[in-house]
């Protein structure tokens, strides 16, 4: 309405030039405002280059029920006294009733909205501030990530679980408020903003104040009857996984000295974590091909006749097409196994499984009534799985979410062993059997064997608990007793090495600490196994990322690997 324009227009004259950043409370021991003011300052004495372009816009809203408003009123008046007196006009304070048409003016104007309440049940701001921004963003024509603002919220607001897109700060600890605040006065870029808004944006829209009263109400009633209501609390039912006396750091001489020896070899890498860094999903996605150093390294290791090297990950066909598909070479199974391309062909083949999908729209029904329910999370659907996303959440309470979800397919699908639930980091998943990774290695052995003869080594490397199942699966195939009536290996005949990335319990027999060093193995076996001319070789090592001070090897070593290529 026309007094929205006009307190819009009048707070832009007085703020023109500015970044501002907002704070609306009521006046209470509660509200955390004088922590609030304690980092605003140490924003304007650490960062003096923002003392002139920086201001407070502080609004408070006073409550005569409590008695120890004058004393409360009495400290912020003398701390906001202080900081203009040392920063001249940095924050503009207001005491008194405020309209909504001022409230949401502030949000309109403001670039960051910072809350820092020491116990707030009830917290509407940062909601009301989202829409403000969508609404600017609209207004504008324009949704760039400076666009969208900042909230800075305490760890202690009621709504701080239901959003994604915040940043999340302990009010106690001010230091840390400065320096989110300068971030955000700076405008520092946040990984995957946009996407995390709408996130926060939709479930905003979507659970109006009405919504949840209907939602309550519904409670309510269903919880008449006992046997009507069931509240599942506890954690999925998982396997404990130990390390054994064999678990060790995977050292460069060890894989390297069973790799030149060997000459039918078969490489099984996961994705994220294990040759790129743990990043999210969503950004991902958005990288159209994976770095010129690693693909010319995939490429050197199958360009090898000896290596069949496979891409096993749970992400669907089109991302791993878009990120390895230019290697012909390597071969790459999506999701699982279910979509599949073999080493030197361009088709994708997909196995053929019959689904119940009764029993899927049922899932898909838990899925979605956890989403509605759970801010930042989504449904995944994939050729032989459904997968409930929570990573964008707030973790806690999206642990929380998954643990309930998990004994809810449990009781669903006790009578249906032909699907497995999986709570990994950050998602649930039900899949079908058939599509664990260990099933889908085991596919790939028997083909290389069938086409090559037999293996005579094998190395798995991947981060997450997806893995777990293949790195069993490989190491009950390969058994020290020669049992090939049963289709199994020798393991004298044939070096294992299942690696897991991170030391954390794990079926595997190895470890190595991060991506980077399942990259500088990966280098040190191509270089190892490739006929590099000797005026060559330091140039062609370094076209893929391999420098010489990269692979830690000791002299020794160093003499007799020299000799095995000689």
């Amino acid at each position: 309405g026309d007094k929205f324009k006009e307190e819009v227009e009048k707070l832009r004259k007085a703020t023109r030039g500015k970044t501002v950043v907002a704070g609306v409370e009521r006046m209470s021991l509660i509200s955390g405002i004088k922590n609030k003011l304690i980092a605003y300052e140490g924003l304007l004495k650490e960062y003096r280059e923002c003392s002139d372009r920086v201001l407070l816009v502080q609004y408070c809203t006073v409550d005569s029920k409590w008695g120890f408003d004058n004393k409360i009123n009495n400290e912020i008046r003398e701390l906001v006294k202080r900081i203009n007196t040392k920063f001249p006009n940095s924050i503009l304070y207001e005491e008194g009733p405020v309209s909504n048409e001022k409230r949401l003016a502030l949000f309109m104007v403001a670039e960051v909205l910072l809350i820092t309440s020491l116990r707030d049940g009830f917290c509407l701001a940062p909601f009301e501030f989202m829409i403000a921004k969508e609404v600017r963003s609209r207004l504008r024509h324009q949704k760039s990530n400076n666009s969208l603002g900042t909230v800075i919220l305490s760890e202690f607001a009621g709504c701080v679980s239901a959003m994604s897109s915040i940043c999340r700060v302990n009010p106690y600890v001010t230091t840390k408020i400065t320096e989110e605040l300068y971030n955000a006065v700076q405008m520092a870029p946040v990984a995957n903003k946009k996407a995390k808004f709408k996130h926060d944006l939709e479930y905003i829209e979507s659970h109006s104040t009405e919504n949840w009263i209907r939602s309550l109400v519904a409670d309510i009633k269903s919880g008449r009857n006992k046997n009507e209501v069931a509240l599942y609390l506890g954690a999925i039912s998982n396997k404990i996984l130990k390390a054994g006396r064999q678990f060790k750091n995977l050292t460069l001489e060890e894989i390297t000295s069973s790799y030149v020896k060997a000459v039918n070899r078969v490489i099984l890498l996961d994705v994220k974590g294990t040759i790129i860094p743990n990043m999210p999903k969503a950004v991902i996605e958005t990288i159209d091909e994976i770095p010129g150093e690693l693909s010319m390294l995939l490429e050197y290791f199958c360009s090898d006749e000896r290596n069949t090297v496979y891409i096993l990950c749970g992400y669907h066909r089109e991302l791993v097409d878009k990120l390895f598909g230019k290697v012909l070479k390597l071969g790459l199974a999506a999701e699982y196994g279910y979509h599949f391309r073999p080493p030197n062909e361009t088709e994708w083949k997909t196995i053929n499984i019959s689904q119940n999908m009764e029993l899927s729209e049922k899932i898909l029904d838990i899925f979605r009534w956890y989403t509605s329910k759970t801010d930042g999370s989504e449904i995944e659907v994939k050729g032989g799985a459904l997968a409930w996303v929570y990573r964008e959440c707030d973790l806690e309470f999206g642990n929380w979410q998954a643990k309930e979800l998990g004994n809810a397919l449990k009781a669903l699908l006790a009578n249906h062993p032909e699907l497995v639930v999986t709570h990994d980091q950050g998602f649930v998943e039900v899949k079908i059997k058939r599509l664990e990774k260990g099933e889908c290695a085991k596919t790939i052995l028997e083909e290389v064997k069938k086409r090559k003869g037999n293996i005579d080594f094998v190395c798995a490397m991947g981060d997450d608990i997806a893995n777990e199942h293949m790195f069993s699966t490989l190491n009950s195939l390969f058994v020290k007793e020669a049992i090939h009536s049963h289709g199994k290996m020798k393991s004298k005949d044939c070096s294992l090495f299942t690696c897991t990335v991170g030391r954390k319990p794990s079926h595997a027999s190895y470890y190595v600490n991060d991506y980077k060093d399942v990259l500088m193995l990966l280098s040190s076996m191509v270089s190892c196994s490739i006929k590099i001319p000797r005026n060559k070789s330091v140039d062609d090592l370094a076209k893929f990322g391999i420098k010489r001070t990269n692979v830690h090897v000791s002299p020794i070593a160093s003499k007799s690997k020299r000799k095995e290529l000689n």
